[in-house]
């Protein structure tokens, strides 16, 4: 499953992301994890959850933030639901003309590991792609 939040900033996203990640604690079998930049959100999620601050690593493209979500695959083959708060701020030259090659790398991740996504994106609804309308929630 992918699930995509998009509204510009101040519309809830957060919030959602939140409640979202700390049901998936208490409701999924596997271990999830939270993809942020920062730490701001370290007290407000479960501490079961897996967070990954991603000011940790020079993430300069979608390539090398598909090699991250790799990586986490790759050391927990446990994990089955990752989200992805502010996924502009992780990954800084990106922005919605390029959040397709993003979706079509997380597409192939979901069908082969069986792993769920749910992703936050700071932008006007109306400026969505074809792709991203497929999974906006």
């Amino acid at each position: 499953m992918i699930k995509i939040h998009i509204g510009l900033k101040g519309s809830g996203k957060t919030k959602k992301l939140i409640n979202d990640v700390n049901n998936a604690i208490t409701l999924e079998k596997g271990n999830v994890v939270c993809i942020t930049e920062g730490n701001r959100l370290m007290h407000d999620l479960d501490r079961n959850a897996r967070m990954v601050n991603t000011e940790q690593f020079d993430i300069k493209n979608f390539d090398m933030f598909e090699g991250l979500l790799c990586g986490i695959i790759a050391q927990d083959f446990d994990v089955t639901h990752i989200f992805i708060d502010s996924v502009f701020k992780s990954v800084p030259s990106a922005d919605m003309s390029t959040i397709d090659e993003l979706i079509q790398a997380i597409e192939k991740l979901e069908v082969k590991f069986n792993v769920s996504f749910t992703l936050m994106v700071s932008a006007e609804e109306s400026s969505a792609t074809e792709l991203v309308k497929k999974y906006i929630a």
